[in-house]
């Protein structure tokens, strides 16, 4: 976790924004999940996609070693159940998608992710709100302050977090304005 938090959330398409949170944060909370299918990097072309991984639940712990950030950007989903043997078109189409969705039946997953540089944006879709609040309840510490999880659910504010101070902010897919400011 980076020293601050920025957040919102649009709980009509199940989505939260963020900058401040790290994949390897959310790692303890995915140990809840069979594993993963990520891919690394961009999105690729429509003639030479991007590779996706699809990692087991032991291999996640290796993933904190990695330099995400140097990967740019970034998508992964969970998953329960078997191993998917590989993404199949759909899912592929869908970790691609930059658009509202929801977490992908077909791997019956909580969440599905987009991120670039690693901690420094965040789009996270989700099934289910308390999946969520468990996540956030993990993953921020108590020196950044103290968010309302109840208010961050209505989704009218977003939320600056830091040195023990919880502010109001504006919700914007423009990180850079807002660390441009606070920072």
């Amino acid at each position: 976790m980076r020293h601050y938090l920025y957040i919102w959330h649009d709980p009509t398409g199940r989505m939260l924004v963020a900058s401040g949170i790290e994949f390897k944060d959310v790692i303890p909370t995915l140990g809840e999940a069979d594993g993963i299918v990520l891919r690394r990097g961009s999105a690729g072309t429509i003639k030479k996609p991007a590779a996706f991984h699809t990692l087991a639940r032991q291999q996640l712990p290796a993933l904190v070693l990695e330099d995400m950030h140097a990967w740019g950007s970034h998508a992964w989903a969970d998953w329960q159940g078997a191993s998917p043997a590989s993404p199949d078109a759909d899912v592929t189409a869908m970790l691609d998608h930059r658009g509202a969705l929801s977490p992908l039946p077909a791997l019956r997953s909580r969440f599905l992710a987009f991120a670039h540089d690693d901690g420094w944006y965040l789009k996270l879709f989700y099934g289910e709100w308390d999946d969520v609040a468990a996540l956030l309840a993990s993953v921020i510490p108590p020196a950044l302050g103290t968010l309302d999880l109840a208010a961050l659910q209505q989704g009218g504010d977003g939320y600056w977090l830091q040195d023990g101070t919880v502010q109001a902010e504006l919700k914007t897919h423009d990180i850079d304005s807002v660390l441009n400011r606070r920072l």
